[in-house]
């Protein structure tokens, strides 16, 4: 700032050179000459008032005082500049502008004698009066000494030389008083700004005393070299002002200043109480006439010293009694103080600081040397230390030990140097918070170590998606692969490293904390390794430094519990979807009976007929398709009947390795590995053998290019870990049967979907969608799980675990040769009792067994069908109660317990499209029952009929 105020003075001064030899006295270098006069006070007056507002202390009253001086200046030269350049008059006498000429010097007096020693920003009561008197004293000099003689005569040469001459004494008495007051301030920052003031008011009374002198008395016009007796000083007060800074005080400097010094307040006294006996000077020479304003004058100055000693006084009175209750208070303070003289005698000692020592009695310790209370082994060590800090700064604090009866205390001591050389001490025992700090440092270390040690990122940051990290704990390295000093260095880009599709839950979340509420979000992670995990994010605010809030939380890695919870739903999607499929199969199957029951009736019909029978046929294979399709949604749905035995899961697998090695393209390796000692399962072999066929021709198809097919058995424990990590697993002993390829393999997505029905990544036409769901439903249906681990282009394996069974397994045995169904006798004549709630399969029915000559009586409903039985004369038996499972209402199987009840003799056929929990548990069916499977032809019926007829009569 200082640099350009610099040029630009010297670009006025170089304009006002220019002036004066271009213009000279012409009316035009005269309005110029004046109008950079005016500017170069001005620019002082900015450069001073910006002083006031960086200063602090008296500085601010001490500029606001000179930016007032050059403003009057200012003001009284544009009152000049319009009589000299407008009305080209001379400035009367008695003109305000010449007025504010003569008063300047109030506002600079003003400034010499502000109190150095309150060294205050504002302007007090005392202040206030000391001004007034020396606007007073001002006033009365001119008034008396020059005004009144020129309302009296009239002005002359010897009243004009007076003022030429009287504003000449004033400049010098100012520059001797500013002198005076540097010589006496005792500091050098006041010494610097006073100093300040005397080389400007110096400057300005040589060189506007010796312009005032040539305009005024020799009546020279303005446009000439003098006019720049008064630019120059304005510019050198604007450069320094610019130039002033507030320095920065040491302590003892600032101790230095806040005491008083006798000099310079007896010099202030006796100027400030010289002031009345000026007025009364002035006073006794004014004629009778102006006596009374004399008086007045007079007056008002006696007033002002009266009441400034009388605030003094009152102030004096007040600094006694604040040194009485400061005194006091030092003898009651907790803190030992004590102060020493600069021969190292205590003048002061506190109670607390006798006791502190070691000493009962504080009196006693004034006047003898600090060195002889002290242990010669403290004295030793903490001196060196104390003098150096005291030589250096003025103070020194720290902590010693100090032995008191003999024990090291520990103490904090604080010594200040005095001006004259002693020093004040402050010392404190510091014992208990030394042990308090030492349990607050055990206490942060164990949570320190907790915090580091827990499985979780612990943190501070500010609030907002951009906000600042503060802290972050170690575990952020093992959780999110950064450091900690990595991570806080790009902390506020940390929403980054949220996955894409996540950042709207965060938004979410860090609105809420900026209401003040708990933050609370589950979102994903990118790691630095690439890799994207789950964390629950919980945090809360709380207030911060300076108001500003902060959030303090954890981060807990939850990507095993949203694989659990992924598992879990789609555990429930898959039993949601089996029941419909289920539901969907019962009805499905009745209509398939009705289709193939009647197919089966015109190809008998249409003999003779190739082209009808031709017709008839391709509609029953697709009615076998269908019945195929309905079967894998029953095995899906676990709603099938399963025939359960003790199995040899090696048997099977080696069992259909041929068959599996001729469905293999030339390019596919299979390998089969059936490990020994493998334990025995309890599962339907069938199913079995389609579970292994489906999966090993999904792995073939994965490996178009050829490839590695591993078919593989083993024992497997698996325990709470892992059933903790797959939901639904139970802990416990299994056999493991895994198939594994090398192929293309699958995305997380893919993986997720293809055990649901009809899903499929095949081409169309390649593939149900079947396959894999009919494998789910087998081994849950046989109390197993299964588990698929596939990556893109790094091939997939399946692995089924199947409950282990300590029972032996069963032998196989051969079956007898089937007796050709030409050669055996399907009719009857026994009476039959039909329960089917579905009119068109009970019209097929009744009308096949009937055809075989068997009494068919019908019921659509078990209630129906209860009092049927019920009504029967007893010459006229029912021999078989062949009824659906699912009906409205009763079910067959609670129909069959109560008509069994009235009839014992009476055996039960029951037929359905699936059994869950109704005649199988779980899908086992029951020794003892006859069960027909819908979808069935009426070969099929006529026979199952006849075979449970037939066990009845081997039966009796």
């Amino acid at each position: 700032m200082h640099r350009k105020v610099a040029i630009i003075a010297a670009v006025l001064v170089v304009l006002h050179v220019g002036e004066i030899l271009l213009s000279g006295t012409s009316p035009t270098g005269s309005l110029v000459a004046n109008t950079l006069q005016l500017f170069a006070c001005g620019l002082a007056v900015a450069m001073a008032c910006k002083a006031s507002q960086r200063a602090r202390g008296l500085a601010r009253p001490f500029w606001s005082m000179v930016a007032l001086g050059l403003a009057t200046w200012g003001v009284a030269n544009l009152g000049w500049m319009y009589y000299e350049n407008l009305l080209h008059f001379v400035v009367p006498p008695l003109s305000i502008v010449r007025i504010l000429f003569d008063t300047q010097g109030v506002f600079f007096a003003i400034a010499l004698f502000l109190d150095k020693e309150k060294d205050s920003p504002r302007f007090d009561v005392e202040t206030l009066l000391d001004s007034v008197q020396i606007a007073i004293v001002f006033f009365s000099g001119f008034f008396g000494l020059y005004y009144v003689q020129v309302m009296s005569g009239g002005t002359n040469a010897a009243t004009d030389a007076f003022m030429t001459w009287s504003y000449q004494v004033i400049n010098v008495s100012l520059v001797v008083l500013a002198v005076i007051v540097t010589i006496m301030v005792r500091t050098k920052r006041l010494r610097a700004l006073y100093g300040g003031l005397a080389a400007f008011l110096a400057i300005n009374a040589v060189l506007a005393g010796i312009a005032d002198y040539v305009q005024s008395v020799r009546n020279v016009q303005t446009g000439t070299w003098y006019d720049l007796g008064w630019t120059t000083p304005f510019l050198a007060c604007a450069i320094w002002a610019a130039w002033w800074h507030e320095p920065v005080q040491s302590t003892q400097e600032i101790a230095i200043a806040k005491q008083k010094s006798l000099g310079a307040l007896a010099f202030r006294n006796v100027m400030l109480g010289v002031a009345p006996l000026i007025v009364l000077s002035v006073v006794a020479q004014l004629g009778a006439e102006w006596r009374r304003m004399g008086l007045l004058l007079l007056s008002i100055s006696v007033l002002c010293y009266a009441a400034r000693l009388a605030v003094s006084q009152f102030h004096e009175a007040r600094s006694a009694e604040m040194v009485r209750r400061d005194t006091l208070a030092m003898d009651s303070a907790m803190d030992g103080m004590a102060i020493v003289s600069a021969e190292g005698k205590y003048t002061y000692v506190n109670a607390a600081y006798a006791q502190l020592m070691g000493h009962s009695n504080a009196r006693a310790m004034v006047g003898q040397y600090w060195v002889e209370m002290h242990s010669p082994s403290d004295v030793k060590t903490a001196e060196k230390q104390i003098r150096e800090g005291l030589g250096r700064e003025g103070r020194w604090f720290g902590p010693v030990t100090i032995r008191r009866n003999g024990v090291p205390v520990p103490t904090e001591i604080s010594i200040t140097k005095l001006p004259d050389g002693g020093v004040v001490t402050i010392g404190r025992d510091v014992s208990e918070r030394d042990q308090a700090e030492k349990f607050r440092k055990d206490a942060e270390t164990k949570y320190q170590t907790l915090v580091e040690q827990v499985a979780a990122i612990s943190y501070i940051a500010e609030l907002g998606m951009d906000g600042q990290w503060i802290y972050v704990s170690p575990q952020v390295e093992t959780m999110f692969g950064f450091t900690a000093d990595e991570w806080l260095a790009e902390s506020r880009q940390w929403t980054k490293h949220i996955h894409p599709e996540d950042h709207k839950i965060v938004e979410i979340a860090e609105d809420a904390s900026k209401r003040s509420e708990r933050f609370q979000a589950e979102y994903r992670i990118v790691r630095k390794d690439g890799r994207v995990i789950w964390v629950s994010d919980t945090a809360a605010v709380v207030p911060g430094s300076d108001s500003h809030p902060l959030m303090e939380g954890i981060i807990v890695d939850i990507t095993d519990k949203k694989q659990l919870e992924g598992q879990l739903q789609q555990s429930r999607r898959m039993e949601a979807v089996g029941r419909l499929a289920g539901g969907i199969a019962h009805d499905f199957n009745n209509l398939l009976t009705i289709i193939k029951g009647y197919t089966e009736l015109a190809l008998i019909r249409a003999k003779g007929m190739p082209e009808l029978r031709s017709d008839v046929e391709r509609i029953e294979d697709a009615a076998e398709r269908a019945a195929g399709l309905v079967r894998q949604l029953l095995a899906f749905s676990r709603r099938q009947v399963m025939q359960p035995k003790v199995l040899d899961l090696n048997g099977i697998v080696v069992g259909l390795d041929k068959l599996l090695r001729r469905l293999m393209d030339e390019d596919i390796q299979m390998v089969t590995v059936a490990n020994e000692a493998v334990g025995a399962i309890k599962a339907d072999p069938g199913q079995i053998e389609q579970v292994i066929m489906n999966l090993v021709v999904n792995a073939r198809d994965a490996m178009p290019s050829g490839g590695r097919l591993t078919v593989e058995t083993s024992n497997a424990e698996l325990d709470e870990t892992y059933a903790r990590d797959h939901a639904s697993v139970k802990p416990g002993k299994y056999v493991m049967l895994a198939v594994s390829d090398t192929g293309i393999g699958m995305s997380a997505d893919t993986v997720a979907h293809i055990f649901e029905p009809f899903y499929t990544t095949k081409e169309n036409g390649r593939g149900t969608g079947l396959g894999l769901s009919t494998v789910y439903g087998i081994v849950k249906q046989s109390g197993g799980y299964i588990w698929v681990y596939s990556e893109l282009n790094h091939g997939t394996t399946f692995k089924v675990y199947l409950p282990r069974v300590e029972e032996a397994v069963e032998t196989a045995v051969a079956a007898k040769p089937a007796e050709p169904v030409a050669t055996k006798e399907l009719s009857g004549r026994e009476t039959i009792l039909l329960v089917e709630d579905e009119p068109e399969l009970r019209e097929l029915t009744r009308t096949v067994l009937a055809g075989r000559g068997y009494n068919v009586i019908e019921a659509m409903s078990a209630e129906g069908a209860e009092r049927l039985a019920s009504d029967r004369r007893d010459g006229a038996k029912i021999h078989l109660l062949l009824t659906d499972v699912i009906m409205p209402g009763v079910s067959g199987r609670e129909l069959a317990k109560r008509v069994v009840a009235r009839q014992p003799s009476v055996r039960v056929l029951y037929m359905s499209g699936y059994t869950y929990n109704v005649i199988a548990e779980n899908g086992t069916l029951e020794r003892g029952v006859a069960f027909l499977q819908k979808p069935f032809t009426p070969s099929a019926l006529v026979e199952k009929v006849r075979e449970v007829l037939d066990m009845v009569v081997s039966g009796r």
